[in-house]
């Protein structure tokens, strides 16, 4: 069995990484494609230290993966761009958008022919999954989609996929980082056999730095995110505001860029509050220890917005228990699954700021309840977001769905 790995956002997504550099370790000789051309150095330098690379795409790529499955595989070529078009067609969006990942595709479905990749495993379900579903069509290769939450919940024109069934349909294998997502995914094709369905977690790896002690004062809450809507990031400005009324004072540090900064900074003069809440904007990956070292506690204030989109279980939340910062966070996506009220951390009722503020509160007043999250936290993430678990745990699952496929081709 030789994969090919489809990446969204190798540069951004650092549980991509993650699972890259655990999959390469663990089955030496995986093609790691990346969607998205832009790749960081620190990236590259993860995986090249494992002897392997992050295979992009190019014009001239494009153009020597054409001429190559149009000599390899000229009449599945044709027939997949061709059903590509076709299903495309419901959301002129999509079919815009799916033409150009037909061309991106080729490089990547062209060096997996030349290596003789027999699994394509898509880290996503919009692009990158239908870059695998191409795969599948010309070269007949095993599939399987890791799907994790826009790709899931999103229902707005841009994000409506038309060929989302068309992919979990045949797909031998579909992954949701989340029970949430993945009972999403089953009620959207319930006549697909539901033992093709797995949930596994992503894989986070996270370097703290030591936390002072004691703790700047006043309390710091850190939040981090892109500023969009779902982020629910005015809900925590709205908190901190109540209990600034109600003469306790906290400092609120959202980590971030996005549409809704203006909206934000707004909320900030409205409560008052320009001398206690910053907007730094983005933020490297690296600077996140930093910022969680000085946190009393972290925040994810999440919240389901207009067209259904919403968090699954966001990366920093995990990064945060691995810095030993306890977590407040809403019970949206699969949240309600990993977080444990007074345990692993506080939750509260989506877009409640009330409830939010008495969570704060609670934090800020008690050192035994802080330590119980950070215990509780952190064992947590080192069990249920281990890489070595969760990419093995994948490896088993496309290397059963690779040797049912063998056997059924071996027995017609």
């Amino acid at each position: 069995m030789k994969i090919g790995y489809i990446g969204s956002s190798l540069y951004r997504h650092t549980f991509e990484i993650n699972e890259v550099v655990e999959l390469l370790r663990q089955h030496p000789g995986t093609r790691v494609y990346s969607f998205y051309r832009r790749s960081d150095t620190e990236s590259q330098s993860r995986v090249r230290e494992i002897g392997s690379d992050i295979i992009t795409w190019s014009a001239w790529r494009i153009i020597f993966g054409l001429l190559y499955l149009l000599f390899r595989h000229p009449k599945r070529l044709f027939s997949a761009g061709f059903r590509l078009g076709f299903l495309s067609l419901p959301n002129p969006y999509y079919w815009v958008k799916n033409t150009a990942t037909f061309f991106i595709a080729l490089p990547f479905i062209g060096d997996a022919c030349r290596n003789h990749v027999t699994h394509l495993h898509a880290n996503f379900g919009s692009s990158p999954a239908t870059i695998a579903w191409l795969g599948k069509q010309i070269l007949g290769t095993g599939m399987s989609i890791t799907f994790h939450a826009f790709d899931i919940y999103s229902k707005t024109l841009s994000l409506r996929d038309p060929l989302k069934k068309r992919k979990l349909t045949d797909a031998d294998l579909v992954v949701a980082v989340h029970e949430h997502g993945l009972d999403q995914l089953k009620k959207l094709v319930p006549e697909v056999d539901s033992e093709k369905f797995r949930m596994i977690h992503i894989s986070v790896v996270f370097d703290p730095r030591p936390k002072p002690d004691p703790l700047p004062q006043p309390p710091l809450f850190v939040a981090a995110g892109n500023l969009v809507p779902k982020k629910g990031f005015d809900v925590l400005v709205r908190a901190a505001g109540r209990l600034r009324r109600e003469g306790k004072t906290v400092r609120l540090r959202i980590l971030g860029e996005g549409p809704e900064r203006i909206t934000l900074e707004t909320l900030v003069r409205v409560q008052e509050m320009r001398e206690l809440i910053e907007l730094p904007g983005y933020y490297q990956h690296g600077e996140l220890a930093h910022h969680l070292s000085q946190a009393t506690g972290f925040v994810v204030p999440s919240k389901v917005v207009e067209g259904g989109q919403r968090d699954g279980i966001p990366t920093v939340l995990v990064e945060a228990w691995l810095s030993q910062t306890p977590v407040v966070a809403s019970l949206v996506g699969g949240m309600g699954e990993v977080l444990a009220d007074g345990e692993t951390g506080l939750v509260f009722p989506s877009d409640d700021h009330a409830a939010l503020a008495k969570c704060l509160l609670r934090l800020i007043e008690s050192d035994a309840l802080r330590s119980t999250l950070v215990e509780r936290g952190l064992h947590a993430a080192k069990t249920q977001f281990s890489p070595e678990v969760n990419v093995r745990a994948l490896v088993d699952a496309i290397s059963d769905v690779s040797r049912s496929r063998q056997e059924e081709d071996h027995v017609a």
